[in-house]
């Protein structure tokens, strides 16, 4: 091999994100890429090193290891975890290890999230499991009633939750592309007022309208409606008998932003940077009292994102919160 292409090889080896290390027979360390003596700890020298440099016990266990044809194996360097394979190149040893700590928090969320999902479904099946096994010998007219309605609360919540799921799997995927256009925000929070005004009434909370008449934002109507609706909805489930809930409007120089403030109970300090996590709730009794599913603060971030925006929130427990959507202007 001539020396040109020898250092094309060697600065291609350094340039990649993983980590590569040839050992010869003496366990000397012949070659160890930038990536992986960087990762190590290893010094920047021209002499050879010898494995007992390697600091790692996972490693090093698996560079000692007797080996036939490959072996793989996942090690944690710095709580980070690495794919190692060891193979054999004539009398030499090579070890390559990739980052994997990305797809093994992926795998972990996956599995949470599906845990989640069957434990909130079990709930109101479990219910209405009940239900049924009730009123197939029941005579009282009143009482098959009463269990009906208590039946049709767990489907409607398991509908709400299987909708704001597909709401939230189609953002992530990107089926739906965004759509922007100008939209009067005014209008729209009239709309949403209109959706909502049952659930207001029931509470006797105060709905208030204080977006100027011509504010326009450059938003996917279809989608920052759905987000709209879910700051609002919370804004009266979470609030006090007898509250308020109003909605207004700003622009900055960069940014249009609609802010949703409640005097409802508020959000503890430390529960905050959670809220947005899926199924995470505050109040977990009071939420599915409420008929929450856990995915709407959820939903809202993920919109937000998809608009290159932000959200904003201040809460205080007791005296109410205010979550504020910044939409960067066309």
């Amino acid at each position: 091999m001539n020396d040109l292409l020898k250092n094309t090889l060697v600065e291609f080896l350094d340039y990649l994100q993983e980590g590569l290390i040839v050992i010869d027979e003496n366990k000397n360390i012949q070659y160890i890429n930038k990536y992986a003596r960087k990762l190590l700890g290893l010094k920047n020298t021209e002499e050879i090193l010898s494995v007992e440099e390697i600091k790692n016990n996972y490693l090093y266990s698996l560079i000692n290891a007797d080996i036939e044809g490959e072996l793989k194996e996942e090690i944690t360097i710095d709580d980070d975890i690495f794919l190692a394979r060891v193979f054999k190149i004539n009398n030499h040893k090579v070890i390559h290890f990739q980052d994997i700590t990305p797809f093994e928090l992926y795998k972990q969320a996956k599995k949470d999230f599906v845990s989640n999902v069957s434990h909130e479904l079990k709930t109101p099946i479990t219910v209405l499991k009940g239900v049924i096994e009730t009123i197939e010998n029941e005579d009282d007219l009143q009482l098959v009633r009463t269990f009906l309605s208590k039946a049709k609360k767990r489907i409607n919540q398991m509908d709400s939750l299987i909708n704001d799921l597909l709401i939230l799997a189609k953002i992530e995927s990107k089926e739906d592309k965004i759509q922007k256009n100008y939209i009067n925000l005014y209008s729209m929070v009239q709309q949403v007022f209109e959706d909502l005004q049952h659930i207001a009434n029931e509470k006797g909370i105060k709905l208030e309208n204080q977006v100027d008449r011509d504010f326009s934002i450059f938003v996917d109507e279809k989608k920052f409606n759905i987000l709209l609706k879910n700051l609002v909805e919370n804004a009266i489930k979470y609030n006090k008998s007898g509250g308020r809930v109003k909605v207004y409007s700003s622009k900055s120089e960069k940014y249009a932003a609609i802010t949703v403030e409640d005097t409802g109970i508020g959000i503890p300090k430390e529960a905050v940077p959670l809220i947005f996590e899926r199924f995470y709730r505050v109040d977990k009794s009071r939420s599915r009292n409420e008929g929450g599913t856990g995915l709407g603060l959820s939903i809202v971030k993920h919109i937000t994102e998809a608009h290159d925006g932000k959200v904003e929130v201040q809460s205080e427990p007791g005296k109410g919160s205010k979550f504020t959507v910044k939409i960067p202007i066309r």
